[in-house]
């Protein structure tokens, strides 16, 4: 139902009011939390609006609560571009995180509602062609974090090899090892030496602090290997564990970068 770009007809928040002897603000946060249908469907917008012959029914066990600020961790997909410290849109938010997308791991229990996907902040951008861990977040406290400890915050990436490389010897993997221990300059900055070690003949782990997008690669490239895939798998004590590409979950209260 789409009755928020119909000219006619009262606002839903308006209607709600009336019917409830509410406050408009309360009527506006029942919507906002899911709890309103419009003729059997729930409508989350409380400017929608709606024509006298459509029912409007509160659902049992409604609450008006405010809602607080929510953080989403999404697994990128490769080959996606997010901005970094801008918000995403909601439309672009709605299609990224969309209600199918939601990982049937996450163990949250928070209902998904679209206030949710409104004025998300993109936290430690991925490059386009990297996939793996990505924050969104609605809580200034979240941002602030991240963004103070952006330097110390470490990194957990995986990358894959390309296939038509020869598989490097047991020397060549050492000398790669070695290459990681080494303070190098990327993008104009000095970076701090990365921890590495191999998981199998064509796949690398890299632990950085302070990445920067693209530095992955960058690194591995650097070592004379040529990389298929790049996929970020933790950041700080955040995990990227139980979602496959292009699913999302809500961070949990318990969980801290």
């Amino acid at each position: 139902m789409d009755d928020s770009a119909s000219p006619v007809g009262e606002r839903l928040a308006k209607r709600l009011a009336a019917q409830l002897g509410c406050s408009r603000a309360e009527a506006e946060r029942y919507i906002a939390g899911g709890w309103v249908r419009v003729d059997g469907q729930v409508v989350e917008a409380p400017e929608a609006r709606v024509v006298p012959a459509q029912t409007v029914a509160l659902d049992e066990g409604a609450r008006p609560e405010d809602l607080g600020p929510v953080t989403l961790l999404w697994h990128k997909p490769a080959g996606v571009q997010v901005p970094e410290g801008l918000h995403v849109p909601t439309d672009t938010a709605l299609l990224w995180l969309a209600d199918a997308q939601r990982s049937p791991a996450d163990r949250s229990r928070v209902r998904a509602l679209r206030v949710h996907r409104h004025r998300l902040q993109a936290l430690l951008p991925l490059s386009r062609d990297a996939s793996g861990l990505m924050v969104f977040t609605q809580s200034p406290g979240v941002a602030r974090k991240l963004g103070e400890t952006a330097a110390d915050l470490e990194h957990e990436w995986l990358l894959d090899l390309a296939a038509t490389a020869p598989v490097p010897d047991a020397a060549a993997r050492e000398s790669v090892l070695r290459s990681f221990a080494q303070a190098v300059t990327f993008d104009g900055r000095r970076l701090p030496p990365a921890r590495a070690s191999w998981q199998s003949d064509r796949r690398l782990r890299l632990a950085l602090k302070g990445c920067v997008p693209g530095q992955p690669a960058f690194l591995v490239e650097r070592a004379g290997l040529a990389v298929a895939s790049v996929r970020r798998q933790r950041l700080g004590r955040v995990a990227l564990t139980g979602l496959d590409a292009g699913q999302w979950r809500y961070l949990l209260p318990t969980e801290r970068f």
